[in-house]
């Protein structure tokens, strides 16, 4: 795949995800605007950053999109050339054993982000992601992965809990 088809698909990747961070930051400042909160200005709420990086990402997608079609005669033509060509790529990659592999990494991660996380303190799950990350790329022996684990989990919580002063998720 052609860098240019690349910066086409990613166009529509990119402005997905302006979307979505816009959509969030005007939902959060739509929750704090009520009680007990009551930030009423879109300016002043916490939700404003991803609102207007959201925007922006869209913003910066369109002109992307519109660079990648620059030039081009018939757009419709090309337009669906592309997405053909996107096609015949994922075709061919889902052949691939790679493909598959960064999948299954892919899926671990959503499952500490959104489920984990959720559901467990920080410290817990991200000992159950590194030491489920260590196993499915086969970083070492099973209790390697634990000590390494282990001790990746405490650091981070010293440093960043007693050291920073920061607060964790």
């Amino acid at each position: 795949m052609d860098r240019n088809t690349k910066d086409f698909v990613f166009s529509f990747a990119l402005a997905a995800l302006g979307a979505y961070f816009a959509i969030e930051g005007f939902s959060i400042y739509k929750r704090v605007a009520g009680p007990p909160f009551k930030i009423e200005k879109l300016s002043l709420s916490p939700g404003f950053l991803p609102f207007v990086l959201g925007i922006l990402l869209v913003f910066f997608s369109v002109l992307l999109f519109i660079s990648t079609m620059k030039g081009e005669k018939d757009f419709g033509t090309a337009f669906v050339e592309r997405w053909k060509v996107v096609g015949k790529w994922f075709a061919d990659a889902s052949r691939n054993k790679e493909y598959y592999f960064t999948i299954g990494a892919v899926v671990i991660m959503f499952i500490y982000s959104y489920l984990l996380l959720s559901v467990l303190p920080f410290w817990a799950a991200s000992l159950v992601f590194l030491v489920g990350i260590f196993l499915y790329l086969k970083a070492g022996v099973w209790w390697k992965s634990i000590i390494v684990a282990v001790a990746a989990v405490v650091l981070t919580v010293v440093i960043f809990k007693y050291c920073f002063n920061a607060a964790l998720p």
